[in-house]
């Protein structure tokens, strides 16, 4: 599987900036992040079209609303169930907005929720409380008016959802698609255990064709920036390209495993290129093959091969031969990892948990290991498995010794290095850190604790204490680089 490594140019500690909001018309803005939302103006007031991923950044959101207008904000408008799009219902509807939907959408929050939560929980996130449920909703279509900036709300069709829902600004000529139209990275096809999303019928390509037929001037997507007749094209492409390479595959008789091997290994150099955010060639193979055997095997499919790599059985036995103690797995283990060998690197440490399996410190070296191996992948839910399986690992560690505190920091950091990658909170994680230097940590470990807090404040916006704490950090141990790094912006 090719895996996109970040430029080492990029300083992943440096301050982020948590959404953009794009000026598309006068009275239209795409409030660009890793989701987007969209931000609409009428005489009377506001609608904002999906709430964002958290509720942090649903307010990063409202704050972003009210640097362009002070009108009431009249409607909160979910494109389709998915998390991601409606977790910052609460903060809009606080803030006065009706949430409004369509009915299928509605009921999907909550009967699909449970399966959602499962897969993504599987991929390493916290969803948090459920999030508001739509008050207004309809079945196909619906008109609103904001005061001279009529709203048409309508079921195009199916896409990666079976409720999507765009919307259409006549008067701006522009049209949100939500999830039907993603641009600047691989789409998310679906997620390979839900019965929806790349089918094999074409529906979502006749749905984007359907959408075209508007001839919007601008389409504001789900993810990525502003497309146009070139990126409606580009997906169509890479839809049709999936549909007609599984299924070719699939009608040989080819079982999955051989399928995802020989397909994966084959892409062509336009698919292998596009950049990899939330979507992966291997979930789009895993959406079209789960449609292709609902017919015979109806119902919901579970397996989803990890992104975490595998190592030669032979060259493991080599390798471990004749250790005697957890700091041979662990030496071997860094030694393996410096030659970038992560494969070999995990298994020695996961063996190392099988051999000494009441040894805290070997749950914790593997934890860290995974975090670190999760840099070698591009797509945030690909980089779930690795955290995914950390977070057992230290889970482990604390159960064998709740005052273990290499656990208690690796996890603090881990969760406050997550919400700063995602514009969440991070006070989960400043407990963690709090937790371990409550125990009595000094030297590196006292330089790490120090620098999660400084970067729990810069995720926060607080540079000044970010600042601080980078200093303190630096002082308990001058070499600790990710607070030099830190410290230098």
């Amino acid at each position: 599987m090719r895996t996109k490594r970040a430029s080492p140019m990029e300083n992943p500690y440096a301050p982020r900036q948590y959404g953009e909001l794009v000026k598309v018309t006068e009275r239209v803005y795409l409030f660009r992040n890793v989701v987007n939302s969209t931000v609409i103006i009428g005489d009377n007031g506001v609608a904002v079209i999906d709430t964002q991923v958290n509720p942090v950044m649903a307010r990063r959101l409202l704050k972003a609303v009210r640097s362009v207008t002070d009108k009431p904000i009249l409607y909160a408008i979910n494109t389709h169930y998915h998390w991601d799009h409606t977790n910052g219902n609460a903060v809009f509807h606080e803030a006065g907005a009706t949430i409004v939907a369509r009915e299928m959408t509605k009921d999907f929050m909550v009967s699909r929720s449970p399966r959602q939560e499962a897969f993504l929980a599987s991929r390493g996130f916290k969803l948090g409380d459920a999030p508001v449920l739509p008050t207004q909703t309809f079945a196909q279509e619906m008109e609103l008016d904001l005061g001279n900036q009529p709203l048409h709300l309508v079921h195009l069709g199916k896409a990666e959802t079976d409720d999507a829902t765009a919307i259409r600004i006549p008067a701006e000529e522009c049209i949100v698609s939500g999830d039907t139209v993603m641009t600047g990275s691989f789409p998310i096809f679906g997620q390979p255990v839900m019965n929806e999303g790349l089918m094999a019928n074409h529906d979502w390509i006749n749905t984007i064709k359907e959408l075209r037929t508007y001839a919007p001037k601008h389409v504001l997507p789900g993810h990525g920036p502003l497309a146009h007749d070139a990126e409606m094209e580009l997906l169509i492409q890479i839809e049709s390209y999936f549909l007609t390479e599984v299924r070719n595959r699939f009608e040989k008789g080819m079982p999955l495993n051989a399928l995802l091997t020989e397909l994966e290994a084959n892409l062509p150099d336009w698919i292998r290129d596009i950049a990899e955010v939330w979507g992966t060639p291997r979930y789009a193979i895993l959406r079209v093959y789960r449609g292709l055997i609902d017919d015979m095997e109806p119902g919901w499919q579970h397996l989803k091969p990890s992104a975490i790599p595998a190592a030669d059985a032979e060259s493991l036995s080599q390798k471990i031969r004749e250790f005697a103690d957890f700091d041979a797995y662990r030496e071997a283990s860094e030694e393996v990892e410096e030659g970038n060998d992560f494969g070999l690197a995990i298994a020695i440490l996961k063996t190392a948990t099988e051999t000494y399996p009441q040894l805290p410190a070997a749950w914790t070296a593997y934890a860290g290991l995974l975090i670190r191996a999760s840099r070698t992948v591009s797509s945030v839910l690909e980089k779930g498995d690795f955290f995914a399986e950390a977070k057992q690992a230290l889970n482990t560690a604390l159960e064998l010794n709740a005052a273990y505190a290499p656990a208690h920091l690796l996890r603090g950091q881990s969760e406050i290095l997550s919400a700063h990658r995602n514009g969440d909170a991070p006070d989960d994680g400043l407990v963690s850190i709090h937790k371990a230097m409550s125990l009595g940590i000094q030297g590196t470990q006292l330089a790490q604790a120090y620098f999660c807090i400084g970067m729990a404040h810069r995720t926060n916006g607080n540079e000044a204490a970010a600042k601080a704490a980078f200093a303190k950090a630096i002082a308990a141990d001058a070499r600790f680089m990710p607070a030099q790094l830190a410290n230098m912006v």
